[in-house]
């Protein structure tokens, strides 16, 4: 069962800046199984796209 997606940010990608939803774990924001980033760096975990940034202060939650 998928996560609900909860807020919205920019991730720095090398093919440039996009907007993704996201949810949140304990401590990650995970936009899908195999892409996640971590709540206190914004470094994204695992090993491919090692380079990719989440902005923390462009997170923003998902109005209802």
């Amino acid at each position: 069962m998928a996560k609900t997606k909860t807020h919205t940010s920019v991730v720095v990608r090398s093919t440039g800046k996009c907007w993704v939803k996201l949810s949140m774990t304990p401590t990650t924001w995970a936009v899908s199984s195999h892409e996640y980033y971590y709540r206190e760096t914004g470094i994204r975990g695992g090993g491919m796209g090692g380079r990719a940034r989440l902005l923390l202060d462009s997170i923003k939650p998902i109005k209802s």
